[in-house]
């Protein structure tokens, strides 16, 4: 008998601690519950581009003798500039663009591609590239001072102007008529 009584203490003291134990885990547990409210999924747009129509460009230099600036033809994705002369020193023909984001995400400038006029050879530098007595650039003002660069930003319905300016660079007259064709920039646009 005394080992059933010893028997019986010894359960009564395994479920007492089992209890115990039970219930300090539940002391110590806590549950954490997430709720979601309407979770909304938001159309977003993708809008760059340029400002659509004619512009006409601001001619430069000493006098119109020998210079003529063709207007430039824009649409959304490209910039068309008709024939132009420049024949002395500091000619030049100046186009102001405007680049809208009308889109919903903000954009980045990442890359700025140049191809050469056909039957030169041409010095690239970033936005700018000289080939011969012409200078070709893509500015953030009128006067050329400051090239457009890459990772820079235009946000959602933002704005952004540039400048496409011909200037001819050379120090003296050309001795023949030389015609530069098929030169052009791209700026190329990415999602920030």
């Amino acid at each position: 008998m005394t080992n059933i009584k010893n028997l019986k203490t010894i359960l009564i003291a395994v479920i007492v601690g089992v209890l115990g134990v039970t219930i300090a885990y539940a002391a110590l547990s806590s549950t954490l519950n997430i709720t979601t409210n309407s979770i909304t999924q938001s159309t977003l747009s993708w809008n760059v581009g340029f400002q659509t129509g004619t512009v006409e460009a601001t001619a430069g230099g000493t006098s119109d003798t020998g210079r003529s600036c063709g207007n430039a033809t824009v649409t959304a994705t490209s910039v068309t500039v008709g024939n132009t002369t420049l024949s002395k020193p500091d000619d030049s023909c100046t186009y102001q663009l405007t680049i809208k984001n009308t889109g919903t995400i903000d954009a980045i400038l990442s890359s700025i591609n140049v191809i050469e006029p056909t039957s030169n050879t041409c010095t690239v530098s970033g936005a700018s590239m000289v080939c011969g007595n012409l200078t070709y650039k893509l500015s953030t003002d009128a006067a050329g001072t400051g090239l457009v660069t890459t990772n820079t930003t235009l946000g959602a319905n933002g704005n952004k102007t540039i400048y496409l300016i011909v200037k001819y660079t050379g120090n003296s007259l050309n001795t023949s008529d030389v015609t530069q064709s098929g030169g052009s920039f791209s700026v190329v646009f990415t999602q920030k």
